[in-house]
C-alpha cells in the first residue's frame, strides 16, 4: 500500500503540473520502497490516462544510517527493511525515518 500511495501522489503532482504525454519519469526512492512495486503501481495507475505508455524508472541511492542504540553505521539493504521500517542489522532497533520519500529526478517528454 505504501508504494501505491506514493505513486498516486506522484501522478497527482505530474497532473497538477500539467505534465502529460511523457515517455519517462525518473524518480529517487528511499529504501523502504520496492522499485518493482513502484513500477507496477505506476503502470496500473496510468492506464487509460494521458500518462499511459510512459515508463517509471526508479533509482535507489545508497542510504547510510547510524543506530542510536548500538552505534553501528551501515548502508541499508532490503534485508534491513521490515514493512516500511528500517531496522539496525546489529541490534534490531528501528532507525529514524530518513528514506520514505520519493523525489522526481527527471521527466522526458
Amino acid at each position: 500500500m505504501h508504494d501505491l500511495h506514493a505513486v498516486e501522489a506522484l501522478i497527482e503532482r505530474l497532473r497538477s503540473a500539467g505534465l502529460q504525454d511523457l515517455t519517462e519519469v525518473r524518480i529517487q526512492a528511499g529504501p523502504t520502497f520496492s522499485p518493482e512495486a513502484l513500477e507496477q503501481a505506476y503502470t496500473m495507475l496510468t492506464q487509460d490516462t494521458p500518462l499511459a505508455g510512459s515508463r517509471l524508472v526508479v533509482v535507489q541511492l545508497p542510504d547510510e544510517r547510524g543506530c542510536s542504540a548500538c552505534g553501528r553505521r551501515w548502508t541499508v539493504t532490503r534485508d534491513d527493511v521490515a514493512g516500511h521500517v528500517v531496522l539496525c542489522p546489529s541490534c534490531g532497533s528501528p532507525s529514524p525515518d530518513g528514506g520514505a520519500s520519493v523525489e522526481v529526478l527527471g521527466i522526458s517528454p
